[in-house]
């Protein structure tokens, strides 16, 4: 279990409030649940996030090594241990997945198994370019939005209009921007009915 000082998390939370922050996309793992009470009781939203790795490796030693035999032991227990939070609003299947457009049965499953425990609450995963991939363009994400039920773009503001005209039913979010763009992405969540928010990175480091 992780060991948490619960006055920590209050601040934390405390001083997100006082800056105007009214919602937090965890990264790129479950929190402590001190930190998801705090949340509770101060009024703090909450996209709680259960991978960074899948199946593909980050680095040599990461998650990917116990992925396959772990993922549906280690969703549950965020699943079946957060669900009766009513600050989490969101859960995240993944951070910039390496085979994020490619593992769409990994994507599906994980989904799924999402929707099965708590199929109240939407999923979303946090998609990026193709920097990884230099023969894939931007429209190859289209069959990993598919499956979300909000579109996570991590970086990728520039494109939101532009991907409305060709997918209309898709929801976007900003998962993950910087704080030199913050102006630009709130004047697209402000102007634009389906872009729902934006997430900066990094609120607190």
């Amino acid at each position: 279990f992780p060991v948490t000082i619960v006055s920590a998390e209050e601040r934390k939370i405390e001083i997100l409030k006082k800056n105007g922050y009214n919602a937090i996309r965890l990264s790129h793992n479950p929190p402590s649940s001190h930190f998801l009470d705090v949340c509770d009781r101060l009024g703090m939203l909450v996209i709680n996030e259960a991978f960074d790795v899948w199946e593909k490796a980050k680095l040599p030693h990461d998650i990917h090594k116990y992925f396959q035999h772990w993922w549906q032991k280690d969703l549950d227990a965020m699943l079946l241990r957060d669900r009766n939070h009513p600050s989490v609003i969101m859960w995240s299947i993944g951070n910039e997945i390496p085979e994020r457009a490619d593992s769409l049965h990994t994507a599906q499953k994980l989904i799924d198994r999402t929707h099965f425990i708590d199929p109240t609450r939407p999923v979303t995963e946090a998609i990026c370019k193709f920097w990884d991939k230099a023969s894939y363009q931007w429209d190859t994400t289209a069959r990993a939005f598919a499956l979300l039920d909000v579109g996570g773009y991590n970086y990728e503001w520039q494109r939101y209009e532009d991907d409305h005209k060709k997918y209309p039913n898709r929801i976007i979010m900003g998962s993950e921007s910087l704080p030199k763009d913050a102006l630009e992405n709130w004047n697209l969540v402000e102007k634009h009915p389906y872009v729902i928010g934006d997430f900066v990175w990094t609120a607190l480091s």
